[in-house]
C-alpha cells in the first residue's frame, strides 16, 4: 500500500494516537451539515461550495492520523481524489488549465500528480505524464495516454475508475475497507447495468470485477435485456431489503444501501469503521448539497427522493 501513499501528500506532522482522533471525530460528528443544506435550498451556493467542505475535512482527518491509519486509509483517500483527477482532465480537454489548477489547493494529491495535471501541453501529453505516475497503482494505467488518443475522454474516465477499483480487490486492504470497496463495485455495476438496459445498449465489457455480483451474472442480465433480471440482482444484494419500484433507476436506493452498509461497519469497536463512516458521511453531505444546487427549481418531493439517506 506504500505505492498509494506515495501518490498522496506527505504531512510534516506525524499525527496523533487513534484514541485521540476517534474522540475528535465523535466531537465533530454533530457539526456535519451545520445548516449548509438550508443555504443550498435558499440558493446562491456553487458546486464548489458543496464539495470544498468535504475536501477540507478529509485534509484535516488525514493530517490528524498517525502513519498506520494513513496507510490503512490511503486507498479510500485516493479513491476520492480520482474525482479531482477526472475533473482536472475535463478542464484540460476544454482548454481551461486555470480551472484545473483551481481544484488542487484543497487536494490530497502529491505534488508530482498536481504538477502533471497542470503542466503545459496538450491533454494527451498531460495524460502521458499522469499515466506514468499512476502506474504505481496498476501497471495498465501506463497505457491510458494511448487509450485517450484512440477513444477519447469518456473511455479514459471509465478506465481510470475500473482499473482503480479492480486493483483494490488485489490489495491486502483492511477487512472493513475491503467490504466497502466490494459494495462500491456492486453499486457502480448495477447503476451501469440499469443505464445500459434503459438505453438498450450492449456493452458487457464495462462491468468491474470484485463485487458480490460477478461480471458474468451482470452480462447475462444485460443479454436478457429485461428489468426483471436487474431487479433480481438488486434483491440478491445482502441487506438490500425491498427492491426499488423502478429498477431501471436504482442509483439513489443503491447509495442508501451502501450508506447503511457503511454505518454497520462503523460499529467496529477498534475504530477503523468509525473513521470510514465519518468520511463517507462527509461525502454524502457533499453529494446531497451538490444535488440540491443542481436541482434548483425542482419540487421538494422530487429533489428529496434523490438525496442519499
Amino acid at each position: 500500500m506504500r505505492e498509494l501513499m506515495a501518490l498522496l501528500s506527505r504531512p510534516a506532522f506525524d499525527g496523533y494516537p487513534d484514541e485521540y482522533l476517534l474522540a475528535r471525530l465523535k466531537g465533530r460528528w454533530a457539526g456535519l451539515g451545520s445548516g449548509r443544506q438550508s443555504k443550498a435550498a435558499a440558493g446562491g451556493m456553487t458546486d464548489a461550495d458543496a464539495w470544498d467542505p468535504m475536501h477540507s475535512e478529509f485534509r484535516w482527518v488525514y493530517r490528524q492520523m498517525n502513519e498506520r491509519l494513513r496507510l490503512t486509509f490511503a486507498p479510500l483517500f485516493l479513491w476520492f481524489e480520482l474525482r479531482t483527477i477526472i475533473l482536472c482532465l475535463r478542464f484540460r480537454r476544454g482548454g481551461d488549465r486555470a480551472k484545473a489548477a483551481g481544484l488542487l489547493p484543497a487536494s490530497l494529491l502529491a505534488k508530482p500528480l498536481q504538477q502533471a495535471l497542470t503542466e503545459e501541453g496538450e491533454p494527451a501529453e498531460v495524460m502521458e505524464a499522469l499515466s506514468g505516475l499512476l502506474a504505481a497503482v496498476a501497471e495498465p494505467y501506463r497505457g491510458l495516454a494511448d487509450l485517450y488518443r484512440q477513444r477519447g475522454g469518456r473511455e479514459l474516465e471509465q478506465r481510470l475508475v475500473t482499473l482503480y477499483l479492480e486493483r483494490m480487490t488485489d490489495l491486502p486492504l483492511h477487512p472493513l475497507l475491503r467490504e466497502f470497496f466490494r459494495g462500491l463495485i456492486d453499486l457502480r455495476n448495477l447503476v451501469t447495468l440499469a443505464k445500459l438496459l434503459r438505453w438498450q445498449l450492449r456493452e458487457p465489457q464495462v462491468f468491474i470485477r470484485g463485487g458480490e455480483i460477478t461480471p458474468e451474472r451482470l452480462g447475462q442480465a444485460l443479454e436478457e435485456g429485461s428489468a426483471a433480471g436487474l431487479a433480481a440482482l438488486l434483491a440478491a444484494l445482502p441487506g438490500m431489503g425491498v427492491p426499488p419500484a423502478a429498477p431501471l433507476n436504482p442509483e439513489q436506493q443503491l447509495f442508501g444501501w451502501l450508506t447503511a452498509k457503511v454505518r454497520r461497519l462503523g460499529r467496529d469497536p477498534l475504530g477503523v469503521g468509525l473513521v470510514l463512516d465519518y468520511l463517507w458521511r462527509c461525502f454524502v453531505e457533499a453529494h446531497n448539497l451538490s444535488l440540491m444546487i443542481h436541482g434548483e427549481g425542482l419540487d421538494h418531493e422530487t429533489l428529496s427522493a434523490e438525496l442519499i439517506r
